[in-house]
């Protein structure tokens, strides 16, 4: 247990060292500091009563903590680069510069283009001599560009800071990597080969050697699956199939990760055991998965897989299951040591949390199975089923408990399909890799052979495939919950780990409100179900016409499920809580907003609006006004880093299949809209008459007219065959006449054909 505290310690203070700004002699101070404490504690015990209880609260000696806090938060501070003159991130934006260095990894070919990570060695500014540099560079090449390992390069171009997008940080990700420096389309000549290591030169000669094997025994896209799955290459999987492994929470069999690794591990195991006695047998495994980690490039994600499936084979080796909750945290510690910056990496994430689940929840989830099945059916079929039942249903739940807050915060969508998903294509995924596996080493040596055993293998991953993809295609199988902060992230993991380690202490409480706190359960799991399938996407269009006082607010809920605002409210408050009914509460969000007038009522509520509901993207149909609200709507949709774009009449927006927004014409101040959906036309003319549209060159043919109780209605009742809703009160008494003065919020729902009406208020 000591390990256990002292890892957590060190990783919280690689955490303290990002959070608080504070020099390397600080933490170092600190650290002394702290050990003489622990060298007080440890030859005179202290007997001071406060002291002393204290001490027994804490797991470890309160200076032994202090050690490892201020110890992790050292390393962390030294983490943070400074660059000089030795450096290749010092140059970078600096023109002109000759570069040389040698290919140092694996080349990433991928459809559109070509990603080497070069080690640089001398630079050499134009006119000037060779300077010697220290650091790695990646550089974007053409597709079909052919280089290898270790082949030396001269480079010319400009090293820049990698790209640093809104919603996904390439500087950061690469950082992680220990690359600083990105170089798109330089200039390249190779100069040589034989640079590096001869050993990975070979590895990786092997490595594409079985990715042609791959591609010549088996048909796409079963290939570019087994390829990701036996080489780490998933580069060659369309972008439909990436999305709906991701859609089915299934992304980690294609990768590289601790499942592979896993099956590795149980077949070497397996295998190794009939010929080794235990302990050389795990020895030998532990060093194939080596071998293995370096074919398939050695990447942080992979490196993280084969420290914990050799854990487990350790754990298993000492009869302590997978190690437990030590091993775990000591490992992430070594390799938050080695690079600091792993903590922050999603991946690295991942596999803490779900490794953290199945030794907390795995093996109680299945005794409690064989429990309910031994009093069901009885102990043989108890036993029989409790394998199958935990390997692919209740260790896929322990894990996803775990993971749920990092995969929300991350990725801002959670998988209802995932359980479905993972029990239907998991029972096969050992014989994909087994199979897959032996056709692929078999083909190397005897290609005849490894064609037929291909074709014994290829059944299984088509299925993988089918399934994977038939259930992306289930209506809102993955649903957006808008952004999910790291607050909310803590407060889950304080709430699952208060209950899971404080179950002796809540024991009596639990006792006394286990009825009330069973329905309130209930209750609450149904009202949330509910409130978010009555939500769900219909495939149909959907329009909001808000009744906000003094404003024109329109919301769209399209098809597909995404949600679009249009125009604005001069105050935010009964538009937020309008936008929060039809949101609900996890999908507090926007997918888009369009912004069709300059007047105060339709901009003055923005700022605080986009602050509540983060928006993806903002279309101005008008040129912003240099007016105070529009300056303040544009610094907070800056500040939330949304895309913003500058619709031009004749504009035409694809919200969703077949959704089409066009802007009609611009004054300045306002701009008329159409927004057509099969046979639906909707227009808002914000001011301009039939005949004025004609004379800007656009012809309307809608029948839905929606404006305000000041437009000129007599001139568009022709036009606008089918109804007319106003905001505020209507104009006049018209045939298909409804306001939100009368009527209050207003529904328009239609399927392209035919189109519904539902009124929050009911007029005689």
């Amino acid at each position: 247990m000591p390990l256990l505290w002292l890892s957590l310690s060190f990783l919280a203070g690689i955490l303290l060292a990002a959070a608080v700004p504070a020099s390397a002699w600080v933490w170092g101070s600190g650290g002394l500091v702290a050990a003489a404490l622990a060298a007080v504690e440890w030859c005179w015990k202290p007997a001071h009563a406060g002291w002393n209880r204290l001490r027994a609260w804490l797991p470890l000696p309160l200076g032994v903590l202090l050690a490892g806090l201020f110890l992790g938060a050292l390393r962390g501070q030294t983490a943070i680069p400074v660059w000089g003159p030795g450096d290749l991130a010092y140059y970078n934006g600096s023109p002109d510069l000759s570069l040389s260095g040698w290919v140092a990894d694996y080349p990433d070919r991928r459809e559109s283009a070509v990603l080497l990570r070069v080690r640089i060695e001398t630079i050499q500014p134009d006119g000037k001599g060779s300077l010697p540099v220290a650091g790695t560079a990646l550089l974007r090449l053409p597709a079909g560009r052919e280089l290898h390992y270790g082949d030396r390069l001269v480079i010319w171009g400009i090293p820049e800071d990698p790209p640093d997008e809104a919603d996904f940080s390439y500087k950061d990700y690469l950082a992680r990597q220990g690359i600083h420096t990105y170089l798109a389309y330089p200039a390249v000549r190779q100069m040589g080969s034989g640079a590096g290591s001869p050993l990975m030169a070979d590895i990786f000669r092997l490595r594409e050697k079985a990715y042609a094997t791959l591609n010549r025994i088996f048909p796409q896209p079963e290939a570019a699956l087994l390829a990701g799955v036996l080489l780490g290459l998933d580069r060659d999987l369309p972008d439909e199939i990436v999305s709906a492994f991701q859609d089915t929470g299934t992304a980690h069999i294609v990768a590289i990760s601790g499942f592979n690794m896993s099956v590795l591990a149980a077949l070497l195991i397996g295998l190794l055991g009939r010929f080794l006695p235990r302990g050389w047998a795990a020895l030998a495994a532990a060093v194939t998965i080596a071998f293995y980690t370096l074919l398939v490039g050695a990447n942080p994600a992979v490196v993280r897989a084969a420290i914990m499936s050799s854990l487990a084979l350790f754990g298993r080796l000492i009869g302590r299951g997978s190690g437990g909750l030590t091993p775990l945290a000591l490992s992430a510690a070594v390799m938050s040591g080695v690079n600091p910056l792993l903590p922050w990496d999603a991946g690295f994430q991942l596999s803490f949390t779900a490794t953290l689940g199945l030794i907390l929840y795995g093996e109680p989830l299945q005794q409690a199975f064989e429990s309910w099945a031994e009093n069901r059916w009885g102990d043989a079929v108890a036993k029989r089923l409790a394998g199958p039942v935990s390997e692919y249903f209740l260790f896929t739940l322990a894990a996803q408990v775990t993971t749920l807050p990092v995969v929300l915060y991350h990725f801002n969508r959670l998988s209802l399909t995932a359980m479905l998903a993972n029990p239907l294509i998991l029972p096969v995924q050992p014989g994909v890799m087994i199979l897959g596996g032996v056709a692929l080493i078999a083909g190397m040596v005897l290609p005849a052979i490894g064609q037929i055993l291909a074709w014994l293998a290829w059944p299984l991953a088509a299925y993988t495939l089918r399934v994977v993809v038939g259930l992306a295609r289930i209506q809102s199988g993955a649903v957006s919950i808008g952004e999910f902060t790291p607050w909310m992230a803590l407060a889950f993991y304080a709430v699952l780990f208060g209950l899971t380690f404080g179950r002796e202490r809540l024991a009596p409480l639990r006792e006394k409100l286990k009825p009330g706190l069973l329905f309130a359960g209930l209750g609450l799991v149904t009202l949330v179900a509910w409130s978010a399938a009555l939500r769900l996407p219909d495939g149909r269009l959907h329009l909001f016409v808000m009744d906000s006082q003094d404003g024109q607010a329109v919301v769209l809920r399209l098809p597909a499920g995404g949600r679009v605002l249009i125009g604005g409210a001069p105050g935010a408050n009964q538009l937020s809580s309008q936008l929060g009914q039809l949101t609900g509460p996890l999908e507090r969000r926007l997918d888009g907003l369009v912004v069709n007038s300059a007047s105060a009522s339709a901009l003055e509520g923005l700022p605080l609006l986009i602050e509540r509901f983060p928006v993806e993207q903002v279309f101005w149909a008008i040129a912003p006004p240099e007016k105070r609200a529009a300056e303040r709507a544009i610094e907070a949709l800056a500040e939330s880093k949304a895309q913003v774009t500058l619709l031009e009449k004749g504009a035409q927006l694809q919200l969703d299949e077949g959704v089409v927004l066009q802007v009609l014409a611009v004054d300045g101040e306002q701009a008329a809209l159409q927004l057509e959906y099969g046979n639906l036309c909707l227009v808002w003319p914000e001011g301009f008459s039939p005949e004025k549209l004609k004379r800007s060159g656009q012809r309307v043919n809608g029948c839905v007219l929606i404006g305000n109780a000041d437009m000129a209605v007599n001139e568009w009742v022709d036009q606008m065959p089918l109804a007319h809703v106003f905001f505020g009160s209507a104009p006049q008494s018209l045939p298909g006449v409804l306001s939100t003065g009368l009527n209050g919020q207003i529904e328009l729902i239609s399927d392209g054909a035919g189109l519904w009406v539902n009124a929050e208020k009911v007029t005689k």
